[in-house]
C-alpha cells in the first residue's frame, strides 16, 4: 500500500512537473525577445513603453531577380518593401541589401526543409522550388528579419520583364547620385542627369563591378534615384489618365509572379495618387554596415536601429 501511495505521488509530483515545464515553454515562446522587442507582432514592449501594431498598414515587397528566365530560380539583387498607410494616407519605402546577413530558409535539391540558417537575404529566393515560392520564402526571410512583422503582398521581376516595365513609362529622366557607372557611360556622372529607356535601363539600375567591394551600396543608390523618378512619373500618368494607366500596370504584371490582383493594382494605384510620399524622408535604408565576408561583401544589421526603425515605422505608441 505504501509503495502504491508512494507511486502515486510521484505520478501526481510528474504531471505537476510536466505542467510547469509546458506553462514556462509556453510563455518564454510568446515573450522571446530580440534586443527588447517581444516576437508577438501585435503588441510589443521596449523600455517600459508599450506599441501596438499599425493594422492600417498594406506591405508590398518589391524583388528584382537576376535572371532572364522564370524557370530559372535567381536571386534577388534588389529588395524594397512599400508601405501604405491607410489611416495617415502616406507611403513608405524600406530598401534592403541583398547582402543582409539573416536568417532564411535552406532546401535541399529534392526541396526537403533544412530549417533557418543565417546567409544573404538575397539568396531566399533562390532555395524556392518556383518563382512563386522563392517570393514566398524571400517574404518569410523579410519578415523574420523585421521581428515578425507581416509581409502580405509580394511582386517578384526577373530582368526579362524589365524593358516592358520601362516601356510603361517611356523615358525617364534619373539625377545620378554616385560616379559608379562613369567608367562605362561617361555622361552618367554624380549630379548629372541620366535619361533611361529602355535600352538601357538594366545598365543604370542592375550593373556593378564585382570585383570592387561592397559595389552593390551604389547601385542600390542608383536603384533609389530610379524608383523615386518611376514612382513621380508613374503618379503624374495616373493623374493624367487613370484608367489607361492602372490597364499598362496590370499588363505588365501578368508577366511578374505576385500574389497582386486587378483589384489590387486599382486600390495601390488610387494610393499612389492620392497620399503623400516624400523621396527624401519616407525613404529608409536597412540600417547596418558593409563588411568583407569570407567569399562575398556582407551587410551586418544594426538590431538595435533597427528595432527602432520598426516601432517608428509599423508601430503606435500605447497612451
Amino acid at each position: 500500500m505504501k509503495k502504491k501511495n508512494v507511486l502515486f505521488i510521484l505520478g501526481i509530483l510528474c504531471l505537476i512537473v510536466s505542467i510547469v515545464c509546458i506553462f514556462v515553454l509556453f510563455k518564454e515562446k510568446n515573450t522571446e525577445t530580440s534586443n527588447g522587442l517581444t516576437k508577438n507582432y501585435h503588441n510589443v514592449s521596449e523600455n517600459g513603453v508599450n506599441y501596438t501594431y499599425d493594422s492600417s498598414i498594406v506591405s508590398i515587397l518589391f524583388m528584382g531577380i537576376d535572371s532572364t528566365d522564370s524557370d530559372t530560380m535567381g536571386q534577388a539583387d534588389s529588395l524594397q518593401l512599400y508601405l501604405l498607410n491607410r489611416e495617415e494616407k502616406s507611403i513608405q519605402v524600406l530598401s534592403l541589401s541583398r547582402d543582409a546577413m539573416t536568417d532564411i530558409r535552406l532546401f535541399d535539391v529534392e526541396h526537403n526543409d533544412l530549417g533557418w540558417d543565417r546567409q544573404h537575404l538575397g539568396l531566399a529566393y533562390a532555395y524556392g522550388s518556383s518563382p512563386k515560392n522563392g517570393a514566398s520564402l524571400t517574404s518569410q526571410a523579410v519578415s523574420r528579419m523585421l521581428n515578425d512583422i507581416p509581409i502580405v503582398h509580394f511582386v517578384a521581376m526577373d530582368l526579362s520583364e524589365l524593358k516592358e516595365v520601362q516601356n510603361v513609362v517611356g523615358s525617364l529622366e534619373v539625377k545620378v547620385p554616385n560616379d559608379s557607372l562613369a567608367d562605362i557611360h561617361p555622361d552618367w556622372t554624380k549630379g548629372s542627369t541620366a535619361l533611361i529607356d529602355a535600352d538601357n535601363v538594366e545598365d543604370f539600375v542592375r550593373t556593378r563591378d564585382i570585383k570592387e567591394d561592397f559595389s552593390n551600396s551604389e547601385r542600390m543608390e542608383r536603384q533609389k534615384a530610379y524608383l523615386n523618378a518611376y514612382v513621380t512619373k508613374i503618379r503624374a500618368m495616373l493623374k493624367s489618365d487613370f484608367d489607361n494607366t492602372v490597364s499598362k500596370l496590370y499588363s505588365v504584371s501578368q508577366h511578374m509572379t505576385t500574389n497582386i490582383s486587378l483589384e489590387d493594382i486599382q486600390t495601390f494605384a488610387q494610393m499612389l495618387l492620392e497620399y503623400s510620399y516624400n523621396e527624401e524622408e519616407d525613404f529608409y535604408i536597412l540600417p547596418g554596415k558593409d563588411q568583407t565576408g569570407k567569399n562575398h561583401d556582407e551587410f551586418e544589421i544594426d538590431k538595435e536601429q533597427l528595432n527602432q526603425l520598426i516601432l517608428e515605422l509599423f508601430y503606435k505608441r500605447e497612451d
